[in-house]
């Protein structure tokens, strides 16, 4: 396993060969190491570096730092970001030894942290009392080996030297990848109860990197599974949507259920998995929903683009909706109410954002426009406007792909005529997909709720007479003899008298007044 210098981003070799130049350590660190280790094509490039977020800002013009308690460097490159943090130490080490217990495998504190793109704790707070492992603060710097081993997975304690070309391990990484194990760096129980989340981290890495867990990972993964429930919720939902858009949906959800984690994430779902054996439709349903996880990860491999979080919501909920959603089923009274209670609990449980709601309710609806049919259904392109068209176009095909059916396809170059010989209006469209969510719910056509727009008059036909609706009682107005004012000869007129100053009024001023006169 090597990696050579052509295989590294331009701009992320940039950032590093400055950092260098102005005499900082600087190494890139992480995920895009152990992707290029395995031969795969890292999402992005992290830097570490013992520079200072300020030596950083000061370093580049195109840098912006973020984050209050955990302060990393943004280095811009147009839409492009090269995340540069400094070397951080593991914030218990500088806490006073008498708090810190001796043996802290007998512990089990545990509240809702963040973690940063590299594993490492990105909490708000100081610790707590010695007795409690979590970390809620990490802005202590340190020295590159010390930044290692703060890291979760030993798979992304690697270094990459730029000058060397080689790589450095402060914690046994490359044995591992070369054995392909998800290891934590020191003691799992420890680390597992440092944060949760890291659990949904070590199923991520062994779903996307075709990886085993090693056995002692494991078994405190499971013994600490429940105490997901404790962390924030914004951050367990973040992390399992990144399980899904990286190309290793299907085996992640396989990986949730063996581990028993989908009770923790999604109750709903799993309880729907143990009635499989007794309901054959829910096991057709089960088994269409592998079908679309399957045909996910082939998209988004085909093209090296990521779905949108409503997309993903959409493709997880649609099974149960697939008849319903049928272009050639019988329409409801009110499709919209049987989408939006079929997916709230779901949204509640996951606690997701009312604009990724709002848009994964509209790509299920579109659904019935987009989908191929035996009737004749309304034109492609007049949804083509709408924000989630695209994101529904992507999940018609994914759903063409794994029930077997041709691919759909956009005709954008329809003539106008072909819409009015469908015969469909706008009313074909369910109100929901009339409302952006961009604009908090409001209907797009604003109009709309006033009644029908009067038609123009066609050129040919005189325009129809506007209504009289004055009262009778009120008169009605006529004009009259027009009348032109005579324009005086000015010689007849004689010299006119000079205007008075503004100042000299009559009254005002007494005598002054008289004088000027």
């Amino acid at each position: 396993m090597e990696i050579r210098l052509e295989q590294i981003d331009p701009d992320a070799l940039r950032v590093v060969q400055r950092l260098l130049r102005y005499q900082h350590k600087a190494y890139l660190v992480g995920g895009c190491v152990r992707d290029l280790l395995l031969g795969r094509k890292p999402k992005d490039f992290d830097v570490a570096t013992s520079a200072t977020p300020n030596d950083i800002r000061r370093t580049f013009r195109n840098c912006r730092i973020i984050g209050r308690r955990f302060r990393l460097a943004h280095v811009f490159f147009g839409r492009k970001i090269i995340e540069t943090a400094t070397f951080r130490a593991n914030p218990r080490a500088e806490e006073d030894p008498i708090e810190a217990p001796a043996d802290e495998s007998g512990t089990n504190g545990t509240s809702a942290v963040a973690v940063d793109g590299n594993g490492g704790a990105n909490g708000n707070g100081s610790a707590g009392s010695g007795s409690d492992l979590l970390i809620r603060h990490d802005n202590v710097f340190g020295t590159a080996e010390e930044d290692a081993r703060r890291r979760d997975f030993t798979i992304n304690g690697l270094f990459f030297d730029v000058q060397s070309a080689q790589v450095i391990d402060h914690v046994a990484g490359l044995p591992d990848l070369e054995a392909r194990l998800v290891r934590t760096i020191g003691d799992p129980d420890v680390r597992f109860r440092e944060d949760p989340v890291r659990i949904l981290r070590a199923v991520k890495f062994a779903a996307r990197c075709d990886l085993t867990i090693e056995p002692e990972t494991f078994r405190f993964m499971m013994e600490h599974k429940a105490e997901l429930a404790k962390c924030a919720q914004a951050r367990v939902t973040e992390e399992f949507y990144r399980l899904l858009r990286a190309g290793a949906a299907r085996r992640s959800f396989e990986l949730l259920m063996e581990t028993g984690l989908l009770e923790y994430l999604l109750p709903e779902l799993a309880q729907a998995w143990r009635k499989e054996e007794e309901d054959p439709e829910v096991k057709g349903r089960i088994r269409l929903f592998w079908s679309y996880m399957r045909a996910l990860d082939e998209a988004v491999v085909a093209r090296q683009q990521t779905p949108s979080d409503a997309m993903i919501l959409a493709t997880l909920l649609l099974p149960p909706l697939r008849q319903a959603l049928a272009p050639d089923a019988a329409p409801a009274q009110n499709m919209v109410k049987i989408v939006a209670e079929a997916v709230q609990p779901f949204f509640d449980r996951l606690k997701v954002s009312r604009r990724d709601a709002d848009l994964c309710r509209q790509i299920l609806l579109a659904l019935r426009y987009l989908l191929p049919g035996s009737r004749a259904r309304r034109q492609r392109t007049s949804l083509a406007h709408r924000p989630f068209f695209q994101d529904a176009l992507w999940l018609a095909n994914i759903v063409a792909q794994a029930e077997g059916a041709p691919p759909v396809v956009l005709d954008e170059a329809a003539p106008a005529e072909a819409t009015a010989e469908a015969g469909s209006t706008e009313e074909d469209v369910p109100p929901e997909l009339l409302v952006d969510a961009e604009d908090n719910g409001r209907r797009r056509d604003r109009h709309r709720g006033r009644g029908p727009r009067p038609e123009p008059a066609p050129s040919n036909q005189p325009a129809a007479p506007i209504p009289d609706t004055r009262r009778e009682s009120a008169p009605i107005w006529q004009a009259g003899p027009r009348v032109r004012t005579p324009i005086p000869n000015l010689d007849d007129l004689g010299p006119l008298p000079l205007p008075r100053p503004a100042f000299l009024g009559r009254g005002s001023f007494g005598r002054w007044a008289s004088a000027a006169d």
